[in-house]
């Protein structure tokens, strides 16, 4: 049995430690057999560390946002081919999927390829925020991601992003702009310039009271608003308040990150919870369908990223090796590093 290298977690709020005999998986149907070049932090690692959330085994192989070299490919194969680079979100908590080792699994359906135009750290930074802010905005908003190439007519509508700056947020400024909406988006005011540059069409400080952005929203968009995200898990009740006190709309539509929290969304507003962290999970409803929508997905937004509709995230580069992946996991945490921490693990 082919042994390799990797991080691994022992048990609920134990340390991260390095390790020498990590089992070599071989791939499934249509599954490919990747090796990991580089990594990107988000903060499901440390929650999953401290947690146990949606960890299926242990010692449990962590990491969600990955890119790597195919190396082989299962015959039923279709996309993927050895030599082919591929990027996005491995399924959450299931060892044989997750990137913190030389090598791992992917499902070839609900990964991008890389293009030419994108650089192996740049993958690190769409997977994630990608993902989510499109689960998000084309099945829970129900907006309408034009074909790549082609260019949506524009709404005399806004739409409004909480948490605009984010590494999540950025991604949803760029899909509702290519819908077509005009994107009102919060965030810090020093950070502004970010929201500008994805698309947005005005912003608001994100960090006042509920009263102060609600009023925010209310004055920017006049009411002409039918849909909220929030990308930062903080701001359900400037969500709901700005619906049902500013909009104007028939029907109203609140998307949310938070997935656990228990809401108490009003009969008159439709509400969505991202649930990426399921991906792949088929022994669940929730699993086959979050699946099945990013299948669905991947083809029109891996055009868009090759175009350069949608574009990666700033990052900031923390090294190479794996130690160098614990260390940004406790700089993420510590809040020492605002910026995507991207890890290249292995040579090409």
């Amino acid at each position: 049995m082919a042994l390799q290298t990797g991080i691994v977690v022992k048990g609920p709020n134990e340390p991260f430690v390095v390790v020498n005999d990590l089992k070599r998986q071989t791939p499934g149907p249509k599954q490919a057999l990747v090796k990991s070049l580089a990594v990107g932090i988000n903060p499901i690692e440390y929650l999953q560390q401290h947690t146990g959330l949606l960890v299926e085994e242990w010692p449990a192989v962590l990491g969600s946002d990955c890119v790597g070299v195919v190396l082989n490919v299962d015959a039923a194969c279709t996309k993927l081919k050895p030599g082919d680079y591929v990027y996005g979100c491995a399924p959450i908590g299931q060892n044989k999927f997750t990137p913190f080792q030389e090598t791992f699994l992917v499902e070839e359906d609900v990964m991008f390829k890389r293009p030419a135009n994108i650089s192996i750290e740049e993958c690190c930074t769409i997977g994630v925020g990608l993902l989510t802010s499109a689960l998000a905005l084309i099945p829970g908003l129900e907006l309408k991601l034009p074909k790549a190439g082609t260019q949506a007519s524009e709404k005399d509508e806004w739409i409004v992003v909480l948490g605009g700056t984010g590494n999540v947020g950025q991604f949803a400024v760029q899909l509702a702009k290519l819908c077509g909406y005009k994107v009102l988006a919060s965030g810090s005011p020093s950070k502004d310039s970010i929201s500008i540059r994805n698309g947005a069409t005005a912003t608001f400080n994100g960090r006042g009271s509920v009263e102060e952005q609600v009023n925010s929203i209310r004055e920017m968009t006049g009411g002409n608003f039918a849909s909220i995200y929030d990308s930062t898990t903080y701001g359900y009740e400037v969500m709901v308040k700005a619906l049902e006190t500013c909009s104007t709309a028939a029907n109203k539509k609140l998307a949310s990150v938070d997935d656990w929290s228990e809401f108490k969304t009003p009969p008159s507003i439709k509400e969505y919870r991202v649930q990426l962290a399921h991906v792949c999970r088929r022994h669940e409803p929730i699993g086959v369908q979050v699946t099945k929508d990013i299948v669905d997905m991947i083809p029109n937004l891996e055009a868009h990223i090759a175009l350069g509709t949608l574009r990666p995230v700033e990052y900031i580069a923390n090294g190479v090796g794996w130690e160098k992946v614990i260390e940004g996991i406790h700089d993420l945490e510590n809040g020492k590093i605002s910026k995507k921490i991207v890890v290249r693990v292995q040579n090409e």
